[in-house]
């Protein structure tokens, strides 16, 4: 179903991971996607499937803590594309560490990528689609949007503020027919998440846990978020703005 032709997105940290996984999904439903991280050869290699399935795609390198870089990056987007409509804020990162134990520079760099990182995306782009009549965000929050979990501190900090921010966006820019979304995922098979079970003391016996904290019994895969993504980015979700729509199994309504 190609329900995004003619449209243009970006999708950052989008090298691997949920990212990964969106990037081709809007490129199946037929967007041309900038792809942006910091993992050059694997962005790269993002955009030679999207282009070996058929669709169009460009790399750009972005660390979307630097304002230039992410002004860059929209432009770069619009001179390859010729428009943006759909930003995907995607990229993240994550210290396992209680509040105590969290330094100045770990709650920089959390803050900084996560927070940060997706209010300069937003803004850039919250520019450029005002400039062409709307424009849809979809931002990767996180369950962590909503509830806590030990061990966190920042990450939790970082994402409940993203869900903030995207109903702020929501609620400022929908007069000018731009809509604002999070999807909040429960665990999900990625990278960032094999460097959370990797540190465990026993990281089978941390995966098998998070498997059960879930209603039906297993961690998703980027590709469940994506499809959510997707449907957002598309006008069958036309009337859909400033919420969060939670892809996590079951695990809040489980706990």
């Amino acid at each position: 179903m190609k329900t995004l032709n003619d449209k243009v997105a970006i999708v950052t940290g989008a090298a691997s991971g949920i990212g990964e996984a969106i990037a081709l999904k809007l490129a199946q439903r037929g967007a041309s996607v900038m792809v942006a991280d910091i993992q050059d050869e694997a962005g790269q290699q993002v955009v030679e499937t999207i282009k070996s399935q058929g669709g169009q795609a460009s790399y750009i390198h972005c660390d979307i803590a630097n304002t230039q870089e992410v002004e860059a990056m929209v432009g770069a987007t619009v001179a390859t594309f010729g428009r943006l409509d759909i930003l995907c804020a995607n990229a993240g990162r994550q210290i396992e560490k209680k509040l105590l134990d969290t330094s100045d520079d770990e709650w920089d760099a959390v803050i900084d990528t996560n927070l940060k990182g997706t209010f300069l995306c937003c803004r850039a782009a919250v520019r450029q689609m005002i400039q062409t009549g709307g424009g849809n965000i979809i931002a990767t929050g996180s369950v962590l949007s909503l509830v806590a979990e030990p061990v966190l501190a920042a990450y939790c900090a970082s994402k409940g503020g993203i869900l903030q921010l995207i109903k702020s966006i929501a609620t400022d820019y929908g007069m000018q027919n731009i809509r604002a979304n999070c999807v909040c995922p429960g665990y999900i098979n990625t990278p960032l998440g094999d460097k959370y079970f990797e540190i465990q003391y026993d990281p089978q016996a941390a995966r098998d846990a998070a498997d059960a904290m879930h209603a039906i019994g297993r961690m998703g895969e980027p590709e469940e978020v994506a499809n959510c993504v997707a449907f957002l980015a598309g006008d069958d979700a036309s009337f859909i703005t400033g919420s969060s729509l939670v892809v996590d199994g079951g695990l809040i309504a489980k706990v």
